[in-house]
């Protein structure tokens, strides 16, 4: 057991325990032994024992390696090289040290001596004339005996010692964490990224282990920078930063703190051009899982081992993965195989899994055990990587395939779930069966194959999991129950789950709130409000408390079920009530408190809803905003919407919708059709589908207000961009002109007064129809219908124009063209004409329109429910039905 953290200036602190030291023994219950101790339980239990028996408690402790010196300001390399005379090497006593120390080198010595030895380098030893013991140097008098007595062409080994400063050592535990604070985790590593590339720079010429002769002589190399005590110092205090940093309250409840921590070790270490090791990485790619960053810690494996994070043999690119330095140019992390361990690989698979990739999950794990014969669903192989030697040798374990087991759950497809099964049916059923091929189950592999199966929403094979738990001897726990909840409210058999809560009780197993939440949630989903306040009050009286989750999903269920009054009433006696406040406070429910508000159209308590929420601490996010405008809108707001709108530094495609709507209510058309132009022309945040919406607005609202040359060039935008209008579109067409009678509303013909207007509405009508045409593409039936209503209605030349209308489309379902989105162009020997030309210059074209000048074309797309309407708009334009209708009419008086 190795102590992972030690708090700052605390007992244990001051007692001079550190990161790395290891756990020996502790107090017996009683008296003043020391009993050994080998696992983090047995700790456990002799502290609970002891605190009873007395109020010391006794720890040993060991400190070895780097770990002892951790905060120590020099490292000492040791090496030896073994010579033959003359030697090369002037030596002298220090008196301040005590040691015999290499004072100069002479310039016909050794080579090899001289790449390895630097003056100030210490003589510590000599081998003894006889045998193989060193014996220790203590002045130059004594070196000299020890190597002139020795035969001619004796060899002499010499131990050497070298002293690394390294700087003194402060982890930077106190140090605010913010973008810039971050950066002062590489201060304190200063000094061991210095020292580390002193000593490579000294021993870089010396690299092979062994050297050139030299008069007759050979000298054998014994110091190398890569794991030598000053790499080991270096990444011992990266560790100790990263422990220290990662035992703070504001890093556990930032989302980003540990993963900055984690790039700024990475920065300091590629500046020190120093590789990694299997601790180090682990401990770093699980700072960026803390985070929610899978893909950092991907990186950083890729740039430590040099192998393809996804288990593939693919050939990486150091140059391409390789994490480079800030401040030494070329500096970068050199890839080094043997970072790769039992703990970094399985960090890497649970990158994976957080990322829901449990095919290359799947894959990592079989080049973890050497299968390059595995192919995943994707079809790439996986690569055979090595798995270590001697005592560094490791095997896959259980909690591998369980991190495996989770991506599949996670993925939720059926393909992950036959993955999950083939793995699940790979491993034992017991650490004694030899059944299967890999480790044996544990209580975690059978609750997540629980949880794959209630993901898949498949009760029966959740149940059979179960069971077969059971039969192995192993208890279900309430992880086990929750996720045989979870399946059963997933196959929709809600009271199943209830069933399994009370048998949670008769088992002793205590339920939690997550057991409870994933049965309200599907009562909630299933607008079954009142069951779940019943179940909330329920899981209340056995002593569970709701948390923010659970009031979460009780309010989203009411405003599901159109219920915005009872969720804000919710929300506020849970604010009311001491016992439940805490829980309410957080950015998730307030914003479904001013959803619901937006719902009411009460702006001002949505207003006043956020004005509380930054009150309490609690940061808006975009949804509150985008929330805020949609009640503020409702409201008929706009200027307040705008003003929300204005606050948000990144909008997404929803929030630039409702800023497009925003612009319109307040009248200001530029700014709302400016945000339409950048989203087609290379921003990228709305969608097509909320652009096309955004468009619709713009040109029923400029309608609504009688901007028609606005209208215009909205809807010329959305036809060149490549839109094709729908249904919707022509709908806002007609409500932004009123052309939608109110059901039992008569239209009457226009005034005289209101002449003017009722012309610029049906010229608006006829460029719609000419702008839809140069394109060949369809109008709804309805909006054909409405032209021809209109016409009628003003009466004269704009109703002959519409019974031609109703004439061009008798003549296009006869001819049956083929519509295309392609624009069609006149021949040069014949003339265009379009409807609205053809209203302006009437007189000119009158007599010659169906003899020299064919009718402008017409396509009408008409849907079943609209064959009706089109045929009685044509009628009224039509004379010879008027005529029918009047004949009719005298028919019945005669009689």
């Amino acid at each position: 057991m190795v102590i992972s953290s030690v708090v700052r200036g605390g007992l244990a602190w001051e007692a001079g325990v550190r990161v790395g030291d290891e756990v020996m023994a502790t107090s017996a219950t009683l008296g003043d032994k020391l009993w050994p101790k080998s696992t983090l339980d047995g700790v456990r239990s002799a502290l609970s024992s002891r605190k009873i028996t007395s109020s010391t408690f006794m720890v040993q402790l060991r400190r070895s390696g780097a770990s002892a010196c951790v905060s120590a300001p020099e490292v000492v390399e040791e090496f030896e090289l073994q010579l033959t005379r003359p030697m090369g090497i002037e030596v002298n006593d220090d008196d301040v040290s005590g040691f015999v120390v290499v004072a100069d080198l002479a310039e016909d010595a050794q080579s090899a001596l001289k790449d390895a030895v630097k003056v100030g380098d210490r003589v510590v030893a000599v081998d003894s004339s006889l045998g193989n013991r060193m014996w220790p140097v203590s002045n130059v008098e004594g070196l000299v005996s020890a190597c002139t007595s020795r035969l001619p062409g004796q060899p002499v080994r010499l131990k050497f010692e070298r002293v690394v400063d390294v700087g003194e050592f402060s982890n930077g535990s106190g140090v605010d964490l913010s973008e810039g604070g971050g950066a002062a985790v590489e201060p304190a590593l200063t000094g061991a990224i210095d020292g580390y590339r002193k000593l490579k720079e000294d021993t870089s010429s010396s690299s092979s282990a062994v050297a050139e002769r030299g008069g007759g002589a050979t000298a054998t190399v014994g110091i190398q920078s890569v794991g030598s005590k000053t790499h080991r110092m270096l990444l011992s205090r990266c560790r100790d930063i990263m422990s220290q940093y990662m035992g703070r309250d504001d890093v556990k409840q930032s989302a980003d703190a540990s993963a900055l921590v984690a790039d700024r070790v990475l920065e300091a270490l590629a500046d020190a051009s120093a590789p990694l090791d299997g601790r180090t990485l682990s401990m770093i790619m699980n700072a960026y899982l803390a985070s929610k960053k899978p893909e950092g810690a991907i990186r950083a494996f890729e740039a430590a081992v040099g192998l393809a994070a996804d288990g593939s043999s693919t050939a990486l690119v150091q140059a391409e993965v390789a994490i480079e330095g800030k401040k030494n140019a070329g500096s970068r992390i050199p890839a080094d195989v043997s970072a790769l361990s039992l703990f970094s690989g399985t960090a890497l698979l649970r990158a994976h899994a957080l990322r829901g990739d449990y095919d290359a999950a799947a894959r990592v794990l079989a080049a973890m055990e050497g299968r390059d014969d595995f192919a995943s669903f994707d079809g790439a192989a996986a690569a055979a990587w090595p798995r270590g030697a001697g005592e560094d040798a490791w095997v896959t374990d259980s909690r591998c395939y369980n991190v495996v087991l989770a991506a599949a759950a996670r993925a939720g497809t059926a393909d992950a779930v036959r993955m999950a099964i083939d793995l699940f049916d790979k491993m034992s059923d017991s650490s004694d069966d030899a059944s299967g091929n890999g480790p044996a189950k544990t209580a975690v592999s059978y609750n997540t194959m629980v949880g794959v199966f209630a993901q898949a929403g498949r009760l029966q094979d959740a149940y059979t999991i179960f069971y077969s738990m059971k039969q192995a001897g192993l208890k279900p726990d309430k992880y086990s129950y929750t996720a045989l909840v979870k399946a059963a409210v997933k196959s929709g058999d809600v009271n199943e789950g209830r069933s399994l809560l009370s048998e949670m009780e008769s088992e002793g197993i205590e339920a939690d709130a997550h057991s409870y939440n994933t049965i309200i949630k599907g009562l909630c989903d299933r607008y079954q409000w009142f069951e779940a306040k019943e179940l909330v009050t329920e899981m209340e009286w056995n002593g569970v408390a709701p948390d923010s989750l659970t009031y979460g999903m009780l309010m989203n269920g009411l405003l599901k079920s159109n219920k915005p009054g009872p969720c804000l009433t919710l929300f506020e006696s849970a604010c009311a009530d001491p016992r439940t406040s805490a829980r309410v406070q957080n950015v998730q429910i307030y914003t479904t408190a001013v959803t619901a508000a937006s719902m009411l159209g009460d702006h001002a308590r949505a207003l006043g809803l956020v004005s509380r929420m930054i009150d309490a601490g609690v940061k808006p996010n975009l949804k509150t905003f985008t929330a805020l405008m949609g009640g503020c809108l409702s409201s008929g707001k706009p200027k307040y919407a705008l003003e929300v709108f204005d606050k948000i530094d990144d909008p997404d495609g929803y929030a630039l919708t409702l800023g497009v709507k925003a612009y319109c209510e307040f009248g200001d058309f530029a700014s709302a059709t400016k945000i339409l132009t950048e989203q087609k022309d290379g921003y990228h945040e709305m969608s097509g589908k909320e652009i096309m919406s955004s468009y619709n607005y713009v040109i029923q609202a400029s309608l609504q207000r009688f901007r028609y040359g606005i209208a215009r060039e909205a809807m010329s935008e959305l036809l060149q961009s490549g839109y094709i209008p729908s249904k919707v579109t022509f709908r806002a067409i007609q409500d932004g002109l009123g052309l939608i009678p109110k059901k039992g509303q008569v239209r009457k013909a226009p005034l005289k007064t209101e002449m003017t207007e009722a012309k610029a509405k049906h010229d608006f009508l006829l460029f719609v129809l000419d702008s839809l045409e140069a394109r060949r593409l369809p109008c709804s039936g309805s909006f054909y219908a409405s032209i021809l209503f209109e016409g009628s209605r003003i009466g004269g030349l704009r109703k002959k124009l519409s019974s031609l209308l109703a004439q061009a489309r008798t003549e296009s379902k006869r001819e049956g063209e083929q519509l295309s989105s392609d624009i069609v162009e006149c021949d040069s020997d014949e003339v265009c004409l379009g409807w609205e030309d053809l209203i302006c210059n009437y007189a000119e074209y009158r007599d010659k329109l169906g003899i020299e000048i064919p009718l402008p074309s017409l396509h009408v797309r008409v849907g079943e429910k609209e064959i009706r309407n089109v045929l009685a708009a044509e009628r009224s334009v039509t004379y010879g039905a008027r005529e029918m209708k009047r004949s009719r009419s005298q028919r019945k008086g005669s009689r």
